[in-house]
């Protein structure tokens, strides 16, 4: 490291009233080891006991750092004035409710020291969900690790196998030179940035296991309305389709490829609003399957399950039974996963 005297890594923890949860994800950063990390938390304003919380550890901890605003920003404008803070070589981002796992940034930082063209460095990220149950660890089902070049690497992204931000540590010029993500691609924005970063150069993969990322299904991710999501998706497909730093053959295979994710987040997140009684989502996801796709059949079907339950007394439980079903054979067949991470999982 050039200078071993400052901090390499800035751990970014925007928070809104979760003090609970808060404190694992310090602690979780504090417990990162080789490398000097400056943890950084930016309260949106919470107007509970975070303050507090994070003092009182700052007593002890003086690399903790505080930063409160006057007034609720909204999470994206908070988002934003986090990365613009950043003043290490390198930065990795932590939701209040997730945290890391040991040897992150360790293993991150060495690596990209050793290969210093890289934009940035992603492990294996474990989806949690808040009972402690590991349901995904994405990296691990890649093919391989270690260096992804364009297009490469932007391609190896799609079908539902990005890394998750909670276990990548960027480089800080990739904000001077590529700029804050796009939040007007909605929920995608993180997606839409690590492809954005995939096609102008290359990153690292390892698959150890480096944050968990828990899955909230009071998340406004979870609840949110299809608007909340969808124009984001067609947003960056547009944007892929003109990007000048792909070749024309390369941006249509990716945007294919996208589409065709796009398709199945649609029907995915269409029977799980059926499950639970959101009919009116499972409507707007047959429209945009029907109208944007030309996915009939499938469209066809969220319609004929969601008018059951409508109207058909018992559908409703005899639907959110199956997909139950179908979670949990899902889970059973990642049972060996489970297991190897399970010694990871910490409670608030």
């Amino acid at each position: 490291m050039s200078d071993p005297r400052r901090p390499a890594v800035t751990v970014a923890i925007p928070t809104y009233r979760r003090p609970r949860l808060l404190r694992r994800a310090i602690q979780s950063a504090l417990d990162q080891q080789g490398v000097d990390v400056l943890i950084c938390v930016f309260d949106n304003c919470s107007g509970d006991g975070t303050a507090e919380l994070v003092q009182e550890i700052a007593r002890s901890h003086p690399q903790v750092r505080y930063h409160c605003h006057e007034r609720n920003l909204g999470a994206a404008a908070n988002f934003d004035f986090a990365m613009n803070s950043i003043g290490t070589p390198y930065f990795s981002l932590l939701s209040d409710d997730d945290y890391l796992l040991p040897d992150f940034h360790r293993r991150a930082v060495s690596a990209l020291e050793q290969q210093p063209d890289a934009l940035f460095w992603a492990g294996t990220t474990l989806n949690v969900d808040e009972d402690g149950v590991i349901w995904d660890a994405r990296l691990e089902r890649w093919p391989r690790e270690g260096r992804f070049s364009p297009p490469e690497g932007a391609l190896a992204m799609t079908g539902g196998m990005a890394p998750v931000w909670t276990g990548v540590v960027f480089r800080r010029d990739v904000i001077q030179r590529f700029g804050l993500p796009d939040h007007e691609t909605l929920g995608p924005s993180d997606l839409e940035y690590l492809l954005m970063l995939a096609v102008h150069g290359p990153y690292l993969v390892e698959k150890h296991p480096s944050a968990v990322f828990t899955l909230n299904t009071n998340s406004y991710s979870a609840t949110q309305p299809l608007s909340g999501f969808w124009p984001g998706w067609q947003r960056m497909i547009a944007k892929v389709r003109t990007m000048p730093a792909l070749a024309p053959p390369d941006r249509e295979r990716l945007a294919e490829a996208l589409d065709a994710d796009a398709r199945g987040v649609l029907f995915r997140r269409g029977a799980n609003a059926i499950a639970r009684g959101r009919l009116d989502y499972a409507r707007d996801a047959a429209q945009a399957l029907s109208g944007h796709y030309g996915q009939h059949s499938r469209a066809r079907l969220l319609r004929l399950l969601a008018w059951s339950c409508a109207r058909i007394p018992g559908a409703q439980a005899l639907v959110a039974g199956a997909y139950r079903r179908a979670e949990a054979s899902i889970l059973a067949s990642r049972s060996a996963m489970r297991a190897r991470y399970a010694g990871l999982i910490r409670q608030p």
